[in-house]
């Protein structure tokens, strides 16, 4: 029996017709902060509706926008974006700063904070994709120590939201040495340490270099080490947002597993059946 991707719910449908309708800079400014807030912070909420005061019908917006599930909330967010991006630069820009003010609001920015952040600048075209290495000569991937280190260092920070539905999860630790077991014969693996927001994006800016038959290879390390520690061996919301807005930084294709978590839309923002296991 084949699985497929995550059937939308009927409140996810309700939703849709309303979101489907987001044009305008301004809706989708508002939908796409709203889609950025913790739940149950009082002070996010608080700078949401000061970065969308001028916004008609913002409070509705939020409504429908906090309302999806974890299967549809990220393609959504990743649809909006896309629409976002073809609105004027002053719009995109606005949008960035109020998304920084937005996580700032609470005082400490969350682990999945930054890869929506640098989710949002990557698909509104404030940062380009680095050019991948050749694809090595030998039959087998082969990798080097620097490699080593920048996987290690970025699957630390995965960790704080791999495999838990809660940051900094215990189980995290146990899932990086998992994941880099898989690479103990070709360095020494460095103990495990989640790094600086720095150091991370050093560490992720060194893994889109690799080369295209390299990325999927660390991309499913994570993904079946997080399968295999979670519950009933299914991913929770934030450790599968994690790992798809790392996918889509890395130009890396989705596995299947991962992929499955999730409604999938059409550019009208109607869901549509996807990929079979």
């Amino acid at each position: 029996m084949h699985e497929t991707a995550a059937a939308a719910p009927a409140s996810d449908a309700a939703i849709a017709d309303r979101l489907a309708h987001v044009h305008g800079p301004g809706e989708l400014h508002a939908v796409l902060l709203a889609l950025l807030l913790p739940r149950g912070s009082k002070r996010a909420l608080r700078a949401w509706r000061l970065e969308t005061a001028k916004v008609v019908a913002a409070d509705a917006l939020c409504a429908h926008a906090t309302s999806l599930s974890g299967a549809a909330r990220l393609p959504w967010f990743e649809l909006l974006l896309t629409r976002m991006a073809a609105q004027p630069l002053a719009a995109r820009q606005g949008l960035l700063l109020a998304a920084r003010r937005l996580m700032a609001a609470r005082g400490i920015a969350r682990p999945i904070d930054r890869l929506h952040w640098l989710t949002m600048r990557r698909r509104l075209g404030a940062a380009a994709a680095l050019a991948a290495r050749p694809e090595p000569r030998a039959e087998h991937v082969e990798w080097l120590e620097s490699d080593l280190q920048s996987i290690a260092a970025y699957t630390a920070f995965l960790s704080r939201m791999v495999p838990g539905e809660l940051a900094d999860s215990p189980l995290g630790e146990a899932w990086y040495q998992v994941v880099m077991a898989g690479f103990a014969g070709f360095a020494d693996v460095p103990a495990w340490q989640p790094p600086k927001a720095a150091v991370m994006v050093q560490a992720l800016a060194r893994l889109q270099t690799l080369s295209w038959m390299q990325r999927p290879v660390v991309v499913r390390g994570w993904v079946q080490a997080a399968i295999a520690h979670s519950r009933g061996a299914r991913l929770a919301d934030l450790s599968a947002d994690a790992l798809r807005m790392t996918c889509a930084l890395l130009d890396s294709p989705q596995p299947p597993e991962l992929a499955r978590h999730y409604v999938v839309l059409a550019p009208d923002g109607a869901a549509r059946p996807g990929p079979a296991a």
